[in-house]
């Protein structure tokens, strides 16, 4: 029997489906086959089984996201889930509708469409038990249907993730593979080096350690795990890079010389991605201004004009003020961490794991030195911490809170006891200003000084080494082509350097003398600094020093990744400086437009109020002068508030690096309206 002929004409089919045994068709089985089904399966996801056309996308995502499901037993959960909560939301809505039932609320209800006969007739004798059917239904629907599309779509949102995390990371993984390249690992052991360094390169670690298990695991060779690989990738960057590296495999030219010319590529797109999101940035300020300065003032304005003429609109500024602006700001300041989130580092560390200190000795918990050296580390610790309280404050500043907050309550609460402020509406009316100060701004200063002056303290600190670092590694690498030892080079660096630099170089250097662990010194390090860039290249430094015996040459890679890195966040920062100088500036001018309608508008007012005459054309005695002053002077604290948050994100992508601007705004408010006052 001669074989059957074959197709040969290209159809375009991945490698592996992944989950998939038909891409874009119907399956199409026979009745057997189908009671064969439903009686494993059931009939649910029998029927989503059937038609792997309608739900590709799905199974894709799923394998994306890393979700271990295939997109039948995926959706028939997610109709489980959906039929739970439509009960739910039927129970739900049943008893608002007893409620509604109670109150009368159904009592008046009537046809929109003129029907008679005995049905209109049944439904209008039971109208609440219609009614209230026809609520829970509502609801039931909504609350199942919500739960549908939030599980359809929910694999999509951490797709979307991923791919951000990956882009991120992507150009420091592509120099990490180049130094150990160079240092003479092969690509295997290189990819295996980078699936294991979950613990810096996130996302980039785990799309490199489905190749290393396919390789490993599934038998897989080089090409076909890395094609694999390529087609169930989220990220286009990455899809692209392991293209370019098929290609060079199959050509046979060097990945080494490849793994270079790439990262300066992804190192070059990186800057120009970054000049397109300033860009977005200088038109998100502008908003800024339009939103939260304009059209607020411009509503205020109108909202007190109408009632000087005799209209209610306390209610209206209210929600405005209290409501309306806040809100918005805080949904500025997510939209500003949603658009910034592609460039964000992520403050990952070293773990311990990636390298073994000598063991301790078997029977080091029944050995009495032992217990006698725990002991005197334990008041070793005990006697540091009482040397130097704030250490633990500086390396982090929200630990100021435990002492912060407890002082602004006990100091809020004397207040209140003594009678030197009150807390009722009639107190804050009679004295806003002095009323607000001491029941919000002071706790505010308070907590916020302390916390603001340690994370600032901790920044400066982390830019001052993240910028020398550089220039360190380039004389560590010259010092080791002349022949000098590490250790040796790391003392002579120590003893010639000034600042947080050279207390950092000297640890690491006392850390390699004394337990002869290079790897461990750097990657303790890393973990001291909790800087992003620093840990990738302590990283990158321990594992390029196992792999090669050219020190000189992986010192210089990782000096120059740095260098790289932080010339585009000195570029980050000097473009944005002028976007926090707006936000500053638009401050100013609310402020000076609400002190100015105080200072010439309230203030006339609630002088000639009472001296109105009944005949007069305006209602100047109806206008609740108090309460107004008192609303623009929580606006203005709001907007403080707000503006110097958002200058932070702005400027250094940190919420709490605002909190200088913020508390020096709030203090600006406090004098304007004092001296008007």
């Amino acid at each position: 029997m001669s074989p059957p002929e074959v197709d040969s004409s290209p159809v375009e089919v991945p490698p592996r489906e992944y989950g998939l045994a038909e891409r874009r068709r119907t399956l199409d089985v026979d009745a057997e086959e189908r009671r064969r089904l439903r009686e494993e399966y059931g009939w649910v996801r029998t029927a989503f089984k059937l038609r792997p056309d309608r739900h590709y996308g799905l199974q894709r995502a799923l394998s994306q996201a890393r979700i271990g499901s295939t997109y039948d037993e995926y959706l028939a959960d997610s109709v489980r889930y959906a039929v739970f909560t439509a009960l739910l939301g039927a129970l739900l809505g049943g008893v608002f509708a007893y409620g509604l039932a109670l109150a009368g609320v159904f009592d008046g209800l009537t046809s929109p469409v003129a029907v008679g006969g005995s049905i209109a007739d049944a439904v209008a004798a039971n109208r609440d038990l219609v009614a209230g059917g026809a609520l829970a239904a509502l609801v039931a629907g909504v609350f199942g249907l919500a739960t549908w599309a939030g599980r359809y779509y929910w694999p999509v949102n951490v797709v979307s993730t991923r791919r951000q995390s990956i882009d991120v990371t992507l150009p420091h993984a592509i120099t990490y593979l180049y130094a150990l390249s160079h240092g003479g690992m092969s690509l295997v052991e290189s990819m295996r080096a980078l699936a294991d360094a979950e613990d810096v390169y996130g996302e980039v670690a785990s799309e490199f350690e489905t190749v290393v298990m396919d390789i490993e695991l599934f038998g897989s060779d080089v090409y076909t795990a890395l094609q694999n690989a390529r087609n169930l990738t989220p990220s286009e960057g990455l899809e692209q890079f392991l293209d370019d590296l098929i290609g060079v495999l199959d050509s046979g030219a060097s990945v080494t010389a490849f793994l270079e010319t790439e990262a300066d590529s992804y190192l070059r797109q990186a800057e120009e991605e970054q000049e397109d999101f300033l860009e977005t940035l200088s038109l998100l300020a502008e908003v800024f201004v339009v939103a939260f300065v304009a059209a607020p003032l411009f509503l205020i304005v109108t909202l007190v004009v109408i009632s000087l003429i005799g209209g209610s609109t306390v209610t209206q500024v209210s929600l405005l003020v209290y409501l309306v602006i806040p809100a918005s700001m805080v949904a500025f300041l997510v939209l500003l961490d949603v658009l910034s989130a592609p460039f964000v580092q992520g403050r990952s560390t070293p773990e311990a794991a990636d390298y073994e200190r000598p063991a301790a000795p078997a029977n080091e918990a029944d050995d009495e030195r032992g217990a006698e050296y725990a002991r005197r580390q334990r008041a070793l610790r005990v006697r540091a911490l009482l040397r130097d309280p704030l250490g633990v404050v500086e390396r982090d500043p929200l630990y100021s809170m435990a002492l912060s907050v407890p002082l602004a309550l006990a100091a809020l609460a004397t207040l209140v006891a003594s009678g030197s402020v009150g807390v009722s509406l009639d107190a804050l009316l009679d004295a806003p200003i002095r009323v607000t100060t001491a029941l919000f701004v002071l706790p505010l200063l308070v907590v916020g000084g302390p916390l603001a002056l340690f994370h600032e303290l901790k920044r400066r600190r982390e830019e001052e080494i993240a910028r020398r670092f550089p220039d360190t590694l380039n004389v560590l690498s010259s010092a080791n082509k002349m022949g000098i030892p590490l250790t040796d080079a790391l003392g002579l660096v120590s003893r010639w350097s000034e600042g947080p630099v050279a207390e950092e170089v000297r640890v690491v250097r006392n850390d390699i003398g004394w337990n002869h662990d290079t790897t461990g010194a750097l990657l303790g390090f890393a973990a001291r600094l909790r800087v992003p860039q620093l840990s990738r290249t302590m990283k990158l430094l321990a594992d390029g020093l196992r792999s090669s015996g050219d020190l000189s040459r992986v010192l210089a890679v990782a000096a120059e990744d740095t260098r790289n890195r932080a010339r585009m966040e000195r570029a980050r920062r000097r473009e944005l400086s002028s976007y926090v100088a707006v936000v500053v500036i638009g401050f100013l001018v609310y402020l000076l437009v609400v002190v100015l309608l105080e200072a010439s508008y309230l203030t006339p007012i609630s002088q000639v109020g009472s001296e109105a005459g009944p005949d007069s054309p305006v209602s100047l005695a109806n206008v609740p002068v108090q309460l107004y002053r008192a609303v623009f002077f929580h606006s203005a604290l709001i907007v403080a508030v707000g503006s110097g948050l958002i200058a932070g994100k702005l400027a250094d992508d940190d919420v709490l690096s605002g909190l200088k601007y913020a508390l020096g705004m709030v203090l600006v408010s406090v004098v304007a309206f004092t001296v008007i006052g």
